[in-house]
């Protein structure tokens, strides 16, 4: 599957419709508004798991009443293999119990089936923000992998100044487990005069310049303290990226 959240790259899209017409206008709408949508159509439930399981789509498109079974028997199977797979119901049945049991199952989105154009510029709209969204759920799930496997020790701080993110190796700075870190304001680890100092002295710097670097003195959960080495850029949405290049300790806790 593609890897981009970018607007502009294709989506291979399987459709699940089993009126081969109402199969070739929709293909024909959704390349007249979006070329990059690569439409692929099978009619019913048996063939569309053949092709989900061979091929590497982006995106389903499926009418809920199909020769062999419906639309929901196709999401269950998707949604065995990935539940938050991009999975679109277009369907002419409009009944609240079918929206109910299409919801039920994790369809992505739901739209129902009418009789002017609008319905393709909906479904193309559709289409593209949930491929666009799984997309960068996708790309972050790989990006906390590979900082959660990373060796360096890196933190993650919001604008609020509360832990986001924080790996092993940089949890274990202040004696404590990622999962404790999260949520925890920064404030917590450090001893009065360094407090004073990042806020009156070294945020302003990361805010204005994007960018700082020098040492500071954490107060460790279990005791002591330990001089790091430390970096701090600024991100986008005011928060921080933290990274120990180096941790001594200074003093020992309690025996």
């Amino acid at each position: 599957m593609h890897d981009g959240s970018e607007s502009n790259v294709a989506i291979r899209l399987l459709h699940v419709e089993d009126d081969a017409a109402f199969a070739d206008l929709t293909a024909t709408y959704l390349h007249r508004l979006d070329e990059t949508i690569e439409h692929e159509s099978v009619s019913t439930v048996a063939e569309a798991r053949n092709r989900f399981e061979e091929n590497a789509f982006d995106a389903v498109v499926c009418d809920y009443d199909l020769p062999d079974g419906t639309g929901i028997d196709f999401l269950e199977r998707v949604r065995e293999t990935d539940p938050l797979f991009p999975f679109v119901l277009f369907t002419g049945k409009g009944s609240e119990e079918v929206a109910s049991e299409a919801i039920s199952a994790g369809v992505t989105d739901y739209l129902q089936k009418g009789g002017g154009s609008d319905q393709y510029e909906m479904l193309v709209n559709r289409i593209r923000n949930a491929v666009d969204r799984y997309r960068l759920e996708q790309q972050v799930e790989r990006s906390i992998a590979a900082l959660e496997a990373a060796s360096e020790p890196i933190g993650i701080l919001g604008s609020s100044g509360e832990y986001l993110f924080a790996n092993e190796s940089y949890a274990s700075v202040y004696g404590v487990d990622p999962e404790t870190l999260v949520g925890t304001h920064w404030e917590r680890f450090y001893p009065d005069d360094e407090v004073e100092r990042f806020t009156d002295e070294i945020l302003p710097i990361v805010t204005d310049e994007g960018y700082w670097t020098g040492e500071a003195t954490v107060d460790c959960v279990g005791g002591g303290q330990v001089r790091e080495q430390l970096v701090l850029t600024h991100t986008t949405d005011g928060g921080h990226v933290c990274i120990i290049r180096g941790a001594e300790p200074i003093s020992d806790g309690p025996p």
